[in-house]
């Protein structure tokens, strides 16, 4: 009998435990999703300053600051060095909106008058996008059991483009949603 009775105890000790670490991966999980988010906003604001270049290391230093917090909260290890070569590494990779694109995009910003807008009508999008693609696919790894050392961005490869059209349908909200701030103050 006092078998039975311990054997339960354990049970329902157990079921505790499997429930409160479900409640805790539910709160991390909305807790990344908020911090993405946050990033991605952050990134949106930052590609519309209309200084070429400056543009895409403030991206790119938004993102690191993600994948740090990213990696805080997963309980991962991050350095510098590896939080760029996994961004790098992705970001090259997007079919038609690599490197080459953003420093396109973010050069247009050098022609007197229209490069500034030419600039203002992509860039917000696509490095709200990447922003948006690359903490999601951390997130992917780190839930998978990954760390940032065996990141492998071409296995990434295709949930990084999923993503990375989620974002920049979230970040022309943002974009527009700032839009609208901004005429609604001028007026």
């Amino acid at each position: 009998m006092a078998t039975k009775a311990s054997a339960a105890k354990a049970a329902e000790a157990e079921a505790v435990e499997a429930a409160a670490e479900e409640e805790f991966d539910v709160a991390r999980e909305l807790t990344a999703d908020n911090l993405i988010k946050d990033y991605v906003i952050a990134s949106v604001a930052a590609s519309i300053v209309p200084i070429a270049f400056f543009d895409i290391a403030a991206v790119v230093a938004i993102q690191l600051r993600m994948i740090q917090k990213l990696s805080q909260l997963y309980g991962k290890p991050f350095t510098e060095s590896l939080g760029r070569k996994v961004i790098y590494a992705l970001a090259g990779g997007v079919v038609g909106y690599g490197a080459g694109y953003v420093v396109a995009a973010s050069a247009t910003k050098l022609i007197p008058g229209i490069g500034w807008m030419v600039g203002m009508v992509s860039l917000p999008v696509v490095a709200g996008g990447a922003t948006f693609a690359v903490g999601r696919s951390i997130v992917k790894h780190y839930e998978e059991g990954g760390t940032l050392l065996d990141f492998n961005a071409s296995k990434m490869r295709a949930f990084y483009k999923e993503q990375f059209e989620k974002g920049k349908d979230l970040a022309r909200k943002v974009k527009d949603k700032t839009e609208e701030t901004a005429e609604s103050a001028a007026s």
